[in-house]
């Protein structure tokens, strides 16, 4: 008994491990299952797009993307370009490597489009006077209608119609001194605008100012105030409807052409020239200042003569 009391008895106990399954349940099914999500929802957006627009806007889309313009074969530059000139999105004629630049490419004169439709130049240059004289009867009747015939003269000349805007005693064209224009005389270019861009005929703009001077010539004078007068008249034609690409000349001329030089201070002498050139006229200018760097009117005028 004392033998069996004496021995020391050792507990064992044994614990089972019991496995951690946390590893199975953490968050990286959940990256996944959201990228999925965002794929597919990428790829609805893709097929409801492509099923809301037409074939042409698809075309449109893609060739935005590849940078080039669908329509009359142009380009877009980029904002920056690779030589440091940047500031504006340039538009660019996008051409065949091939094919080479044509004078067919330019703006063709009255003697190439009189030759494609059958007409003689003399032709031609009836329908455009008639053409003119048109529109000055419309041109009075406007200026009867805001009865200002005081303000407006027209004449036709054989350079084509010449339409003078002159400030007098009661109206102001301009603000004194300055290139901005009175509400009167807006409303009335306004009414012109779409008159002028019912022929197609190259229009010149000219200001013109009194004989008044500045004190500081360098600083300001009469060419400065006549430019920003003409520029001033050309921008409300063009936001009333007037195409810009009539527009052949915007110039000044200060107190060069007085009309009344011997009162070079009138009213009269203050004003604003819009010259609608007769196809002829145009013409001459593309030949005196070379169109395009090219003086190609005269060689044509020959050819047609000679065939004729």
């Amino acid at each position: 008994m004392r033998g069996s009391r004496g021995k020391e008895h050792t507990t064992i106990i044994k614990r089972s491990s019991r496995k951690s399954h946390d590893t199975f349940h953490g968050g990286a099914w959940k990256v996944a299952f959201a990228d999925f999500t965002l794929a597919m929802m990428a790829l609805f957006m893709v097929l409801w797009i492509m099923g809301s627009v037409t074939e042409e806007e698809r075309k449109e889309i893609v060739s935005q993307l590849n940078g080039e313009s669908i329509f009359d074969g142009q380009t877009l530059s980029p904002i920056t370009q690779p030589n440091g000139v940047g500031g504006k999105i340039a538009v660019t004629e996008k051409r065949d490597r091939s094919t080479p630049k044509t004078r067919q490419d330019k703006p063709q004169p009255a003697a190439i489009q009189a030759a494609a439709k059958g007409e003689s130049l003399d032709e031609v240059n009836q329908r455009s006077q008639r053409e003119i004289e048109d529109l000055a009867r419309i041109i009075m009747k406007i200026t009867s209608a805001y009865d200002a015939q005081s303000n407006l003269k027209i004449e036709i000349v054989p350079q084509g119609l010449r339409i003078l805007i002159t400030d007098d005693r009661k109206r102001e064209m301009f603000q004194r001194s300055s290139a901005i224009l009175t509400p009167f005389f807006k409303r009335l270019l306004t009414e012109f605008a779409p008159e002028l861009n019912k022929i197609d005929n190259k229009i010149i703009i000219t200001g013109h100012t009194d004989a008044t001077r500045f004190r500081d010539q360098d600083l300001y004078n009469n060419w400065n105030l006549s430019g920003e007068r003409a520029m001033q008249a050309r921008k409300v034609l063009t936001h009333a409807g007037l195409d810009q690409s009539r527009v052949l000349q915007v110039s000044g001329m200060a107190d060069q052409m007085l009309i009344d030089p011997s009162q070079p201070l009138s009213s009269a002498n203050r004003r604003i020239e819009i010259m609608v050139l007769t196809r002829s006229a145009s013409e001459s200018l593309y030949q005196f200042f070379g169109q395009h760097g090219e003086k190609v009117i005269k060689p044509i005028a020959d050819r047609l003569s000679q065939n004729n």
